[in-house]
C-alpha cells in the first residue's frame, strides 16, 4: 500500500502494495518487465519503506535517485535504502530483476553482518550503482536466477535459501564496490562513521548541532569532526546540513508544501533563516529550486 499522498508528497510504498506473498515473506523478487507491467502506479517518483535492488540484464535508459541521474545499461546494479525517492526512464524492452526486502528478512538468520556494513547501504555519500562486467556479471546473474526460481516455485518456499542467495549477492557486490573511505585505521574510524550516519538519519530533524552527535557517541566534537574530515573530506556540520537539504529538496519537489511548511516540517523555527540556510547550501532559493525541478 502507499502510505503517504498528503500534500501530493512522493508516495511511500510498502510491500503489501506488490503482493500478499511479498508481504508475508518480507521479500519480493520479480522480472523487471513483469513488475513494470503489473504495477503501473510506480511510474512516477516514489519512495519505499524497504531495501530495493535493481539489476539490469537488457536495455538501457536512466535512473534518477535523489536528484542524481545514473545511466542504465546491462550489468547495472542499483541498491537503495528505505526513504530514497527514485524514478526511471527506461528504453523499450529493458529487463532485469527487481528485489525488495525488509530488514527483518535479512536478520532472519543469526549472522554477524548488519546491513549498514555494506558500503552501498550507507545513508551518507553512498553511490547506489555498481556496474558489473564479465565474470562478476555471470556470478550475480546465476545467484539471482536461483533466488527467483526459489521464490516463484509452487512448492513451499524455503526463505532460508532465498536469504542465503541474497547474502552472497550482497557480499559479491560489496567486494566490487569502490572504497569510499580512506583511513589509516579503517576498522576503528569506519565503524564510527557508520554509527554517525545512523544517528544523523534518525535525529537530523530535531538535532542539528555537532555537539548533539558527539555527546551520543561519547566523543568530543573536535575529535568527531576530525574523523569526518579525514574519512569523508567534510565536517560534521556539512553532513548534518546535507541531510537536511536533501529532505528539503524532496519536499519541494514532491509535495505542495510552501517554504514555511517545509521549514516547520524540518523543525526550523524561523522560515527566513531556513531560506538563508537552503540558499547557502544549495546555491538557489527554495522558490528557484522548485521552479527548476518543475520546469
Amino acid at each position: 500500500m502507499a502510505r503517504s499522498y498528503k500534500n501530493n508528497e512522493a508516495p511511500v510504498y510498502a510491500l503489501d502494495a506488490f503482493s500478499k506473498k511479498a508481504h508475508d515473506s518480507a521479500f519480493y523478487i520479480e522480472k523487471m518487465e513483469t513488475h513494470l507491467h503489473d504495477h503501473k502506479f510506480i511510474s512516477k517518483p516514489h519512495k519505499h519503506d524497504f531495501y530495493l535492488l535493481l539489476y539490469i540484464t537488457r536495455g538501457g535508459g536512466t535512473h534518477n535517485i535523489d536528484f542524481k541521474t545514473y545511466p542504465v545499461s546491462p550489468g547495472s546494479f542499483f541498491l537503495m535504502t528505505p526513504g530514497q525517492v527514485h524514478s526511471w526512464n527506461l528504453t523499450a524492452g529493458t529487463d532485469g530483476f527487481i528485489i525488495f526486502f525488509l530488514p527483518a528478512f535479512y536478520k532472519m538468520q543469526a549472522v554477524e553482518n548488519n546491513l549498514v556494513a555494506f558500503p552501498f547501504f550507507h545513508s551518507l555519500n553512498a553511490n547506489p550503482l555498481v556496474q558489473l562486467e564479465g565474470e562478476q556479471q555471470k556470478v550475480i546473474s546465476f545467484m539471482i536466477d536461483r533466488m527467483y526460481d526459489e521464490f516463484k516455485a509452487e512448492t513451499p518456499i524455503d526463505l532460508r535459501i532465498v536469504r542465503s542467495y541474497l547474502e552472497i549477492v550482497l557480499l559479491t557486490l560489496g567486494r566490487n564496490y569502490p572504497a569510499e573511505i580512506k583511513d589509516d585505521q579503517p576498522g576503528k574510524n569506519t565503524y564510527k562513521i557508520r554509527q554517525l550516519e545512523q544517528l544523523i538519519e534518525k535525529h537530523y530533524i530535531k538535532k542539528k548541532q555537532p555537539r548533539d552527535y558527539a555527546d551520543m557517541m561519547n566523543l568530543s566534537p573536535s575529535y568527531l569532526n576530525t574523523i569526518c574530515k579525514d574519512a569523508l573530506g567534510k565536517t560534521l556540520t556539512d553532513l548534518i546540513s546535507e541531510r537536511l537539504i536533501l529532505e528539503a529538496k524532496r519536499l519541494f519537489s514532491y509535495s505542495d508544501l510552501n517554504v514555511t511548511q517545509v521549514a516547520g516540517r524540518l523543525n526550523f523555527a524561523d522560515p527566513s533563516y531556513f531560506t538563508r540556510f537552503f540558499r547557502k547550501h544549495s546555491g538557489v532559493t527554495p522558490e528557484e529550486f522548485r521552479e527548476g525541478v518543475r520546469s
